[in-house]
């Protein structure tokens, strides 16, 4: 399983309108991003009047006769759709070479754990700096976790409540009944780290306000990457060759960047 990459890309960079971008997310990577983000707005869309049945909104939503099976038509394909792109994803980090080197990135190291108290002081003023980031800081690292394990329990939940017959030849009857209050809790869960987390880091933050276009994309102005991902933007500088090296530092208005290496 392997990505095409132009010169650029090999170095994780893209051009656009004759300036240089990091190439944050390939072609495949944002693929998948849409393909979860739909498939993940389709299941709350489609699950959560499951837990407010009798409120005047959903009352209103499906007000037609048969609207409420067409809702579980619909949440059940996207249920399909949520397990198929998690198992395409499983092989991409496993056999291919982008998706296995950024899972490695993905693993926690000690400085994951040292990283949130450092920011912390850092803006509480005690800080002159806040920490350096890798490929992922530790909030991205954290976020992709609870899509796993969100993913993971909705999936296993989820499949036992589409044949609880089968289920209960597993479990006591009462198993069941904690198994849908849990895919129910986990739901909402997963609905709020979106709306407050997710959206808020990634999107309503004011440096990127209204919204971060690497996800449709994936070119991160390398202003930004140097500054949020200073570890990684290190790494990049280190390996350019020397006509790429020069017009990173064109293009940055920094002449010095990279010299302590060469």
């Amino acid at each position: 399983m392997s990505e095409a990459r132009t010169p650029l890309e090999a170095f994780r960079l893209v051009e656009h309108e004759g300036r240089l971008y990091h190439l944050r997310f390939s072609t495949v990577q944002r693929v998948q991003h849409i393909i979860l983000f739909v498939c993940f707005f389709l299941l709350i869309a489609t699950g959560m009047p499951l837990l407010f049945s009798e409120t005047w909104l959903v009352r209103k939503m499906f007000w037609f006769e048969g609207s409420f099976t067409i809702r579980g038509i619909i949440h059940r394909a996207a249920a399909v759709g949520l397990f198929c792109i998690s198992v395409y994803h499983v092989f991409y980090c496993l056999f291919s070479t982008r998706g296995h080197q950024d899972l490695r990135q993905m693993i926690l190291s000690k400085k994951d754990l040292v990283d949130p108290l450092l920011i912390l002081l850092y803006n509480l003023g005690r800080r002159p700096e806040p920490p350096r980031y890798g490929r992922f800081n530790f909030i991205e690292k954290f976020e992709y976790y609870a899509v796993v394990w969100g993913s993971g329990v909705m999936l296993a939940t989820g499949a036992a409540l589409w044949f609880p017959v089968q289920a209960t030849m597993l479990f006591p009857r009462w198993v069941l009944d904690i198994i849908r209050v849990i895919h129910g809790f986990e739901a909402i869960l997963a609905f709020l780290a979106i709306i407050i987390w997710h959206m808020y880091n990634v999107h309503l933050n004011p440096e990127v306000f209204p919204m971060s276009k690497v996800w449709l994309n994936g070119r991160m102005d390398l202003e930004f990457f140097s500054h949020h991902h200073r570890l990684e933007f290190d790494r990049l500088v280190d390996n350019l060759p020397a006509g790429l090296l020069e017009r990173v530092r064109s293009q940055l208005n920094d002449p010095e960047l990279g010299k302590r290496t060469e």
